[in-house]
């Protein structure tokens, strides 16, 4: 009789599945996927922010309002007007959020992609899968939105430490 060396076919396909199954659960730890797609979301909001902030002040100047404290009669399409501030849109709602048309709550929400919160003069937005408890001044995976003044424009900041 001979004696058989190696593993059998059914021994090899027992310990593939065996690995396969480890490195699906242990991968997201060592690759931390969510939070680089956290952080390529905040680019893009941060850059729509700038674009839409751009925009309207466009539209302020247009309508000669760009050096008013507050105004709200600036028609940014399709009939939405918004908030501003020095030509500028509001850190609230009512100011950048209605202009980029972002799906956004100020609280947990199943429905909304974002979540926001004002703080102090500052609008910050996070993704939605946060907690709302996290957004605060020293929210370390948001965008905040500091609205214009007389004599600066809004600054845009971005802060992907812990995404």
């Amino acid at each position: 009789m001979k004696k058989q060396a190696g593993f059998t076919l059914i021994e090899l396909v027992i310990v593939i599945v065996i690995l396969g199954i480890l490195g699906a659960v242990a991968a997201p730890k060592f690759l931390n996927l969510q939070g680089d797609a956290y952080g390529a979301n905040l680019d893009g909001l941060k850059n729509s922010l700038e674009s839409a902030s751009t925009l309207a002040n466009t539209k302020a100047i247009l309508k000669g309002v760009d050096k008013q404290a507050s105004s709200n009669d600036v028609d940014m399409g399709d009939g939405v007007t918004a908030d501003l501030v020095w030509g500028y849109p509001a850190a609230a709602s009512g100011g950048i959020l209605t202009i980029i048309e972002v799906n956004a709550s100020s609280a947990a929400s199943t429905e909304a992609d974002y979540i926001y919160s004002v703080s102090g003069s500052d609008l910050l937005i996070s993704p939605q899968a946060r907690k709302a408890s996290d957004i605060t001044a020293s929210a370390t995976c948001a965008v905040k939105y500091g609205p214009a003044t007389s004599v600066a424009r809004p600054t845009i900041t971005i802060d992907k430490s812990a995404c």
